[in-house]
């Protein structure tokens, strides 16, 4: 029988499958378990809303985060000769078309944090609250998005800033870039989409384990 399931995609879909593609599949795909908040997604969303506010309707920015408004500031000076968005969502489709973030055919989202529009340069920051490891897949990902919504853009700063550390790991693209970061973006999507194919899901056991809402009934979390 014909497998009816249809996957769409996103940054952290794609690193929850590479981490996992058991927990994926049990997450995404059956659905048998969901994330539990704990202090660390608590924080980053509390974090998130603020800059949120801050971008968007002024709000000052409480002690917590206060050590970031020379960011902001920095962020609005630039955006004075263009435009500044917080939260914004782009969505492809499966012909990495431009679509709306809930429509039937929406295969690819990305959300971003801030988005600067210079045209043709454009800047993207994504706020990160944990440890700094940056993963420049979503870096890569952010500058393909905005060349596929904005074809008079041709240069993507993209840029993760550490909220804990103020600190910045940050990465430049040009829409001469887009073929080969498209080659290993929909490499790994195909991965995905093989697994549901051919319902293949192992598990990858890591120092992750202790934390999977799998861990109940997976046996290399015991």
């Amino acid at each position: 029988m014909e497998n009816k399931i249809r996957l769409s995609h996103s940054y952290s879909s794609i690193k929850q499958y590479e981490n996992c593609p058991y927990r994926y599949y049990h997450q995404r795909v059956a659905k048998t378990v969901v994330d539990k908040p704990n202090d660390a997604s608590m924080h980053g969303e509390r974090v998130h809303k603020f800059l949120e506010d801050r971008i968007k309707e002024k709000v000052d920015l409480p002690v917590e985060v206060q050590h970031l408004e020379p960011i902001i500031q920095s962020l609005e000076n630039v955006s004075r000769s263009g435009d500044l968005f917080a939260e914004l969502e782009f969505t492809l489709t499966q012909d990495l078309k431009p679509t709306t973030w809930f429509a039937p055919d929406a295969w690819l989202r990305s959300k971003l944090d801030v988005y600067v529009s210079r045209k043709p340069v454009a800047m993207v920051v994504d706020w990160k609250t944990g440890k700094r490891r940056p993963d420049f897949m979503q870096l890569e990902l952010f500058a393909l998005q905005v060349f596929a919504h904005y074809p008079e853009v041709n240069t993507v700063t993209s840029s993760f800033i550490w909220t804990r550390d103020n600190a910045m790991d940050r990465e430049t693209y040009s829409r001469a870039d887009a073929p080969v970061l498209w080659d290993k973006m929909l490499t790994k999507i195909n991965r995905i989409e093989q697994s549901l194919e051919h319902d293949n899901w192992p598990a990858k056991p890591s120092g992750l384990c202790g934390w999977c809402p799998c861990k109940n009934f997976c046996e290399y979390a015991r």
